[in-house]
């Protein structure tokens, strides 16, 4: 484990960029986090569901039992059409406790990134800079630095983007990559959106029909939602595709969202029909609309001096619950990689040592965010009946059971990719979870002291 002079610079507040603060301080590695909104915890967005591979990484962390505090774990997903017909039960998640020990947890990123910036020592939460706007940032052969809207500026030896899907770092980069002439160039736009998704959170007693851990799914033509209960707090985000796919950055107004509920408010939301999105909209403690933005940049790095992890990198539509849980995954490999290098050069990698890592890095997680971006799209694709092949496949097909085991048994590929995540090489735990499955990568093994 490697405790030197070497400086990261995060930029971006969220899960992911919390995870990286963990990661790095856990490694002895200096940072400076930079967040352009006014706190790290905030209360925006849908849920996030944390799946049993993304738990265990945070275990690792010592966040377990927080976590656990404010999250609910999910079982059985009910399924119906837009006109309330039953649809039968996704077993998912139990197939994963099967399989893996633990079931999946949904938490709202209020609490997830409360939990990441408390579980953080005194002295790594003193390195987390709010308000910080990025303006400009400067690559050279031996530094990074990073200008912000407030006159700042900040210096390193490697600068990571967790800043989203509309990375300003992924941006910089670029500009950077042209200026130099460089054929690693990525596209200006590069995500497409075919979905947008209105998310509703509202009160956990809105419906009879609700309960703590209940989870359901309406599926039909064009559009679709999901709902996952909380002991607090509900959240709903309903799915609709668009009448052209766009490279575009949308923003959309209350009156998208009102226009929304016009024509999709009929929706209901769970078995019964009684609870539908009008209503839900109609109690509704916050709202939002977002476009669901889908792909993998091809170009995770420059030089040895930049690097993009999370929706920077790659953004996928929510339908799998993966985005978040392969966010955590590139911060455990990237600091892997990093930690080892940063060993191997006693804390003073040259450029070109840098960039060798960050390419490795980026060689690890490709093809997995490769497979999860086309599974979660396809999984959209499926519950929006986007063409016949997938209205049969989702009314016909995926109603029993036994073939949702084939999908996700011991032997298939989704197993498989689950088995094959990530976990930080270099802290030590005890494994959290165990079911018929080995995970590929065991977990470090504590030190005895005699």
């Amino acid at each position: 484990m490697a405790t030197t002079a070497f400086k990261v610079i995060i930029v971006g507040g969220g899960p992911v960029g919390l995870t990286a603060a963990h990661a790095l301080s856990r490694a002895g590695i200096d940072f400076t986090l930079l967040e352009r909104r006014d706190s790290v915890v905030i209360d925006a967005g849908s849920n996030i569901v944390l799946s049993p591979q993304g738990l265990r990484a945070l275990a690792q962390l010592n966040v377990s039992a927080e976590l656990n505090k404010y999250s609910e774990e999910l079982d059985l997903i009910n399924r119906i059409d837009h006109n309330g017909r039953n649809l039968g039960e996704m077993h998912w998640f139990s197939i994963l406790r099967d399989l893996f020990g633990k079931l999946p947890q949904v938490i709202s990123r209020h609490d997830l990134t409360s939990v990441l910036y408390g579980g953080l020592s005194s002295e790594a939460k003193a390195k987390l800079l709010t308000n910080k706007k990025l303006t400009n940032v400067k690559s050279t052969p031996i530094s990074v630095t990073v200008s912000c809207e407030d006159g700042t500026s900040y210096s390193g030896h490697l600068l990571i983007g967790a800043d989203g899907a509309h990375s300003s770092v992924r941006q910089f980069m670029r500009n950077l990559a042209l200026e130099a002439g460089s054929d690693q160039v990525n596209a200006e736009k590069p995500f497409l959106t075919t979905y947008r998704c209105l998310w509703i959170r509202f009160p956990a007693d809105a419906s009879p029909e609700l309960r703590p851990g209940f989870t359901s799914e309406t599926h039909g033509p064009g559009a679709a939602t999901q709902l996952f209960l909380g002991d607090r707090t509900g959240v709903t985000g309903m799915y609709e595709r668009l009448d052209e796919p766009t490279t575009e950055r949308m923003r959309y107004t209350q009156k998208d969202q009102e226009e929304c509920i016009r024509k999709w408010g009929f929706l209901p939301l769970a078995k019964g029909g009684s609870f539908r999105l009008r209503e839900a909209y109609e109690k509704s403690l916050a709202t939002g609309m977002v476009s669901l933005e889908e792909g993998v940049v091809d170009h995770w790095s420059w030089g040895g001096r930049i690097v993009l992890v999370g929706d920077a990198a790659h953004k996928f539509t929510p339908s799998t619950g993966a985005g978040c849980n392969h966010g955590i995954g590139d911060v455990a490999v990237l600091a892997n990689v990093l930690n080892k290098t940063l060993t191997l050069t006693n804390g003073s990698p040259s450029e070109d040592q840098m960039a060798k890592a960050l390419r490795e890095y980026r060689d690890l997680r490709y093809r997995a965010t490769r497979g999860a971006c086309a599974g979660a799209s396809r999984a959209t694709g499926s519950a929006t009946w986007a063409t016949g092949v997938h209205r049969f496949i989702d009314t016909w097909v995926l109603w029993f059971e036994f073939v949702q085991r084939r999908i996700l048994g011991p032997k298939g590929k989704g197993s498989k990719a689950v088995a094959d995540s990530p976990i930080f090489n270099y802290i030590p735990a005890d494994e959290p979870f165990t079911g018929k499955r080995e995970w590929t990568y065991p977990m470090p093994r504590k030190t005895v002291k005699a």
